[in-house]
């Protein structure tokens, strides 16, 4: 018959072995490769993005927060490799707690477009985490090429904050995203400026097609 002393040790080395896994599974996930035969650009995936708690914990309280990517296409050489192309873009997240729904937002090149509003984080995580499909293309073909993606997660900047703010007031009809007021707010996103996420990820090289 197994000891209780020996019975635990084993036990708490087993939950030892089985925390790293699932530790590893709540840290955000960032991807990237070149689309399917066919098609042009790339793919980038990421989830896990509010696996950390303290930002789930900023999102749900009503700080917005913003996902900014950053692809970029280099053209693979011998010494040296070369910047061919970038696209950047931006997924924002914001509870309204008048409404209590979770707004979301994706902008590129000053272009907003709403995504929907959802009655839980764990729903706008979903429509953040669909892939995101983009047309960046090599320009010389039979040429190696891959893909670097960066990701920030990050509070908004007042500047972007107040340009989010107005859009949606101009897209509700009046609804304004938050009640706080300018001072409070750049308090606020001064004290959330430690919050910042940075994450990276790199496709294999591929031989662009002819």
């Amino acid at each position: 018959m197994m000891r209780p002393a020996r019975a635990f040790a084993l036990l708490s080395g087993l939950s030892m072995v089985l925390a790293f896994p699932l530790a590893a599974q709540r840290r955000p996930a960032l991807d990237v490769a070149p689309s399917a035969a066919g098609a042009a650009g790339a793919v980038v995936n990421a989830t896990n993005l509010f696996a950390e708690q303290d930002i789930r914990d900023l999102v749900r309280s009503g700080f917005p927060a913003s996902l900014r990517f950053r692809l970029e296409l280099w053209r693979a050489g011998g010494l040296f490799d070369d910047l061919e192309g970038r696209l950047d873009w931006d997924l924002i997240v914001q509870y309204d707690p008048t409404a209590q729904r979770y707004r979301v937002v994706r902008r590129q090149a000053d272009q907003h477009e709403d995504l929907g509003s959802f009655s839980t984080l764990s729903t706008a995580q979903t429509v953040l985490e669909r892939p995101s499909r983009a047309t960046l293309s090599p320009e010389r073909g039979g040429v190696r090429y891959y893909y670097a993606v960066a990701l920030d997660i990050e509070a908004l900047s007042v500047s972007d904050l107040d340009q989010l703010e107005r859009w949606l007031r101009g897209a509700k009809s009046g609804t304004a995203a938050s009640a706080v007021g300018n001072g409070v707010r750049t308090l606020m996103l001064r004290m959330l400026g430690g919050e910042k996420r940075h994450y990276t990820a790199r496709s294999a090289v591929f031989v662009a097609e002819k």
